[in-house]
């Protein structure tokens, strides 16, 4: 295997000095270089590609904002990290819109190699160059008009609701992807990775989510002229009972609070893939919708054929690219396959496949959408006789939503 190629960006010659000595133990895996300037960073990508690029926000000239835009305009097959010291949180806003992942200074050695190293994996988890670009290359994900301006009304009220605006994020699976992005960034100084919402929201306060909105425009509006075989509605009423049947299911087994965060989560988010396609290649996965239709066959497989993965990999490697948690991103990656992951213990994975294979099984989405559950995880890890229990649950009475 060729070894990765990684550009590291800082005007400070100290830095970059630094880094060449904390990192020289890596030479053997990593093919690093080291640019002093933006204009010389690009005139490096420009001549060879790099695998990953790690650059600082505050330099002058072309400071690391203008810097990230123009690697998204030439190479957005690129992964993009920020490492900074603190800065504004405008400055801030400007390149999370185009990071995949920002990391704080002064650096510690063992994060800077983990998310180097995470971020140069994910690049074995798709095979298709033209969706690594695709993935790579999205900043934003489509939102519901409707949510859109809820969350807009709530967050101009005088004095903002924190549970209401976590509602209504919650509605909307893009939304709550972007804010747990913003939350967990290393720029607001977080000390513990969130999962649940409402906490995130709280710990970021009305004004920054407010500023996310309004500064970066994440929030995009889905055109659905372009894919009109695809409903937004549809996919968010799907995850929001995905979302929370899993939770219950996570409850019901006594797991930790973390787990029953990330299993809420992992229903909320496991379809994100799909809004990766819609609205990165609204005409194709239209077809590509009909066409399941018209055959009578899993959409799942259709995916497959037309783009060389499904929504379920490229969710899981965008939600990786922005640095969400390992057993968050293990639920998005497998929710159709379990029987494919290593893991063999309760977890938000199973959650998670359970409440989306037994949501269509009620009829949630359109017979090509649905996923089969997988029986054989089920008995391999133990859980089978729970089945019953956990079908329970989903129905009225079965827990509170």
């Amino acid at each position: 295997m060729s070894k990765q190629r990684i550009l590291f960006v800082d005007d400070e010659p100290r830095v970059l000095d630094g880094l060449r000595r904390m990192l020289h133990p890596m030479r053997q895996e990593w093919e690093m270089a080291f640019a002093g300037s933006g204009p010389e960073a690009l005139q490096q990508l420009d001549g060879a590609p790099f695998d990953v690029l790690v650059t600082d926000i505050r330099m002058p000239g072309m400071d690391g904002a203008g810097l990230l835009a123009e690697v998204l305009k030439r190479h957005p097959q690129t992964v993009r990290l920020v490492l900074s010291g603190h800065s504004d949180h405008d400055v801030a806003l400007r390149a999370l819109a185009m990071a995949h992942q920002c990391l704080s200074k002064p650096c510690d050695p063992v994060g800077l190699k983990t998310a180097i190293h995470r971020a140069s994996t994910l690049r074995h988890l798709l095979a298709e160059p033209s969706l690594k670009r695709i993935v790579s290359s999205m900043t934003s994900l489509p939102s519901i008009p409707s949510v859109y301006l809820e969350l807009m009304e709530a967050l101009q009220a005088p004095d903002p609701s924190i549970q209401d605006v976590a509602r209504i994020i919650a509605k909307d699976t893009a939304m709550t992807a972007k804010v747990l992005q913003l939350a967990n960034s290393a720029f607001f100084g977080a000390q513990r990775r969130f999962a649940n919402l409402k906490d995130a929201v709280l710990y970021l306060g009305s004004d920054t989510v407010k500023a996310l909105v309004l500064a970066t425009g994440v929030f995009s509006q889905f055109d659905t002229a372009l894919c009109s075989a695809f409903s937004l509605e549809a996919l968010s009423r799907h995850s929001l009972a995905a979302g929370a049947w899993a939770r219950r299911i996570a409850e019901s087994e006594q797991a930790s609070q973390r787990l029953i965060d990330h299993a809420l989560l992992g229903g909320l988010m496991h379809d994100v893939g799909k809004l990766v396609f819609a609205s990165g290649l609204p005409a194709q996965y239209d077809s590509s919708i009909r066409l399941a239709r018209a055959k009578g066959v899993p959409h799942l497989q259709i995916e497959r054929e037309t783009f060389g993965a499904t929504h379920a990999e490229v969710g899981a490697y965008l939600l990786l690219l922005w640095g969400m948690g390992d057993e968050l991103v293990e639920a998005i990656a497998f929710h159709h396959t379990p029987s494919a992951c290593p893991v063999r213990i309760f977890s938000p994975l199973t959650a998670v496949h359970v409440a989306d294979s037994l949501e269509h099984e009620a009829g949630g989405v359109a017979p090509e959408m649905a996923g089969e559950l997988d029986t054989g995880y089920l008995t391999e890890t133990g859980l089978d006789h729970r089945l019953a229990h956990w079908r329970e649950l989903g129905r009225p009475g079965g827990g509170e939503a």
